[in-house]
């Protein structure tokens, strides 16, 4: 695996301007870490002390792989880098408990051995028509979204043993993400707000076992105020769900938001603004988060006023113990 020079010295810019980029993510309870100063805007993906994000090649105008393992120095993935949008990256596990990426390419599902770096197209849940996005794994079974006749389509399948295909688990105007659970997928979709059509975020859990489903949070833009949701990411013990909220306009109630399943609990830590993908890495690390100017994924919102702002960073241990 070859080592990732110019990320080194985005690094040790990052250190320099993370002061006047951004206000710490958890600037009560501990400053952050920052892993990289990136060019352009990115997703994070995580899983116990594993993180992975999309570097952006300024002359190429593609996107690479790069994990960083216990907060150490980040270093390339080796697969096939990826043009237009940052990897739709998500980390879980296989049957045995290994961690693995998947993603999409070209509209087909891809599973990632992060350790070995061995890449699968996986056929059996690609459809040969239909495009799919934003996959997520965990326990070797694979959700994602699928985008047929006008709406979107939230699909889980299994690629261990004699699994074949994906069946359907709910279609929706349209879903932003989705995260697997063991038992559960967190999947966030959009309704009518009071200033546009997608202006309300809603925050679903539903049981992959029983079917049941419900709805656990939801964001409301109105006003001076555009709320947004991250992707859900899974935490394995206590079992719980984590995202981040986002509100620009008045500048309040920018959270990280806990979900745990046990007794149905939901709790806040300090967020950020900026935050435009988060992912859960452990306790010791915290949350892993990527920040732009405002939010989006354009390579265009990372500086302003010769600040850069898109930056991969770790929160660090978080207290949930804010109001909402």
């Amino acid at each position: 695996m070859k080592r990732m020079n110019p990320l080194r010295t985005y690094l040790l810019a990052a250190a320099v301007a993370a002061g006047a980029a951004l206000a710490p993510a958890a600037s009560a309870q501990g400053a952050s870490t920052p892993l990289v100063l990136e060019q352009a805007p990115t997703r994070v993906a995580a899983w116990n002390g594993t993180v992975v994000w999309s570097h952006f090649d300024t002359t190429t105008k593609t996107y690479s792989l790069v994990k960083s393992v216990d907060a150490g120095e980040p270093a390339f993935v080796g697969v096939a880098p990826r043009r237009g949008t940052p990897f739709d990256i998500d980390l879980g596990t296989n049957r045995s408990g290994a961690t693995y990426a998947v993603y999409t390419r070209d509209g087909d599902i891809y599973r990632l051995n992060v350790a070995t770096g061995a890449e699968t197209r996986i056929d059996t849940l690609s459809s040969p028509t239909l495009a799919e996005r934003d996959p997520t794994i965990q326990r070797g079974a694979i959700a994602f979204i699928r985008r047929n006749r006008g709406r979107d389509e939230l699909r889980v399948g299994n690629t261990t043993g004699a699994a074949k295909g994906s069946r359907l688990l709910v279609r929706k105007r349209k879903i932003l993400s989705a995260e697997l659970g063991m038992d559960h997928v967190v999947y966030i979709e959009t309704a009518a707000g009071p200033i546009s059509p997608d202006g309300e975020k809603r925050v679903r859990i539903r049981n992959l076992r029983t079917g049941a489903e419900r709805q656990i949070y939801r964001a409301v833009s109105g006003g001076a105020n555009d709320a947004r949701v991250t992707k859900a990411t899974y935490v394995d013990g206590p079992e719980a769900f984590v995202w981040a909220r986002t509100n620009s306009g008045s500048g309040r109630g920018n959270r990280l938001i806990r979900y745990t399943l046990r007794g149905s609990q939901l709790a806040y830590a300090q967020g950020s603004g900026f935050y435009n993908s988060t992912a859960w890495a452990g306790t010791p690390l915290g949350a892993v988060a990527a920040s732009s100017l405002d939010r989006g994924e354009t390579q265009g919102a990372c500086t302003d006023a010769a600040i850069n702002y898109c930056r991969v960073e770790l929160t660090g241990p978080l207290q949930f113990n804010l109001q909402p």
